[in-house]
């Protein structure tokens, strides 16, 4: 019987708070320096930017002559807040990192790929190594008699 070492499923919460180096596959030589989506502060973040989305749809909608507010677009909103809790650095790619810069570009649909790119990285820093050990199996009962 195969059984799952519980000490492996334990998150390393200083590593997914500061932040640490993860390559993204897709672009080679390209690595983002990211805290895990577990943050506490982008969680709290995150939550209130989903609690504006769906008041602003389920607002009535303006009158007639009256313009209707600017949508919040998700991902532009997300890639906002991976700027400024998520996203620490970047390499390998021709611009410099500054947080001026990546505010710039995750705030940007155009620049969508890049908002994935840095979300796959920051759900990467906070996955195990599931370690399994071996467990002797042992009958619970007699066997039965062959017949």
């Amino acid at each position: 019987m195969t059984v799952v070492k519980l000490a492996s499923l334990k998150a390393d919460l200083k590593r997914e708070a500061e932040g640490d180096w993860v390559a993204f596959p897709d672009w080679p030589g390209v690595e983002f320096n990211v805290s895990s989506l577990h943050l506490p502060a982008y969680q709290a973040a995150r939550d209130d930017l989903l609690m504006r989305i769906a008041r602003q749809a389920s607002q009535a909608k303006p009158k007639p002559g009256e313009a209707a507010p600017a949508k919040l677009d998700m991902k532009v909103e997300l890639g906002k807040l991976y700027a400024e809790h998520l996203l620490h650095g970047w390499r390998g790619l021709d611009v410099t990192y500054s947080p001026e810069t990546a505010r710039d570009v995750l705030g940007d649909p155009e620049y969508r790929n890049v908002v994935a790119a840095v979300e796959w990285c920051a759900g990467k820093l906070s996955e195990v190594n599931v370690e399994f050990v071996e467990a002797e199996v042992k009958n619970s009962g007699k066997p039965s008699a062959a017949a």
